[in-house]
């Protein structure tokens, strides 16, 4: 296991004090156990007592605490637990899928305008990241060739959500749900990038977006491991193919964007590579030949599009000297394992 090292480029000294809201999420306990190993301090915010007890259980750190945030989007949630920290990572989401949007957009951007008038009131924060997704930027859309830079948003998401009638939503599905969370998402995005361009803060803003997560999940598995756990069940996975990330290369970029002094003003793709089910299939049959997976089909297309993802690749290798991202075939086994160790009862967590 790579570890961090120190630069001249820190935005605050090590041992400062950074706020991971929603820390019991999926990505948001790597992140806060990834800014405890490279040496600062974390608080952490969760919607209850329990939740919080569970995760200083996870990270096991005595440079680790917690605030209970019941309701991210009631007025002044975040500025309590917001004092003395030098930044704020906000993963907070909401924790239903909806069909209505402004059940998913109300929430997320009063979330984030909460975090926003916190780090004004809180002379102490330099910086604030946000956690977006790619889905802001492009529907998946295997097959199809376009790139993805800063600039480019979701209208096909937009559209559908603004011209679907009532009687297709339906028939849509949970991926109408997806759709009505990337246009929240984009709202949300949006309202950030709005706010920094009319107000002079004391702070800088930078958005990670990224692909689906896969890897050796500290906490909830969360869509990506029970997607390959299905696999190895014997069902067929419903995630179109997209781009991918190992869990810990998003949040180490997410702890980097936080850091980093030369990094303001980012929107940064936490993207690795392009993957679809009868590849993670190969990779499974490898690693596991005697396992019965389902038929896939090596047909099946691929996403084509490109992506501006170097900035993350950057950052990953000068923070951690890593060479790049980790790659799908690594992450892969990594989520395996996590899988069969969850199933069979022995999970270990990661190693200090």
């Amino acid at each position: 296991m790579l570890s961090f090292m120190p630069s001249e480029d820190l935005a605050f000294a090590r041992g400062s004090l950074i706020l991971v809201t929603g820390v019991s999420g999926m990505i948001a306990v790597h992140i806060a156990d990834e800014a405890l190993r490279a040496g600062f301090r974390v608080r952490g915010t969760t919607r209850s007592l329990e939740k919080g007890q569970a995760v200083t259980e996870l990270l096991q750190s005595p440079s680790f605490d917690f605030a209970v945030v019941e309701d991210m989007a009631a007025d002044g949630a975040f500025l309590e637990a917001s004092e003395g920290a030098s930044a704020i990572i906000h993963t907070a989401s909401i924790h239903d899928f909806s069909s209505n949007l402004e059940d998913v957009r109300g929430p997320l951007v009063r979330g984030s305008m909460n975090v926003l008038k916190a780090a004004e009131a809180t002379s102490s924060v330099k910086r604030v990241v946000f956690t977006s997704t790619t889905g802001t930027a492009a529907n998946p859309n295997p097959g199809s060739s376009f790139h993805v830079s800063r600039n480019t948003w979701n209208q096909t998401a937009v559209d559908l959500v603004k011209n679907t009638p009532p009687e297709d939503q339906i028939k849509m599905g949970f991926d109408w749900k997806m759709q009505v969370y990337r246009v929240a998402k984009i709202e949300t995005e949006l309202a950030v990038w709005d706010y920094v361009e009319q107000n002079k803060s004391h702070f800088t803003v930078n958005v990670i977006n990224p692909g689906l997560n896969f890897g050796k999940a500290m906490g909830s598995i969360g869509v990506s491991g029970s997607q390959v756990l299905s696999l190895l069940e014997g069902s067929v996975p419903r995630i179109p193919s997209l781009y991918m990330i190992d869990i810990v290369d998003d949040a180490r970029i997410h702890v980097a964007a936080a850091i980093d002094a030369k990094v303001t003003g980012q929107r940064i793709f936490a993207c690795d590579e392009p993957f679809n089910w009868h590849l993670v299939t190969k990779i499974i049959q490898r690693l596991l030949p005697d396992a019965e997976l389902p038929l896939s089909d090596p047909k099946e297309p691929l996403d084509i599009s490109t992506i501006e993802n170097g900035l993350g690749a950057k950052l990953l290798k000068k923070w951690w000297g890593q060479p790049g991202y980790k790659g799908l075939e690594q992450s892969i086994q990594e989520t395996v394992e996590m899988c069969l160790e969850r199933r069979n009862g022995d999970y270990k967590r990661r190693s200090p």
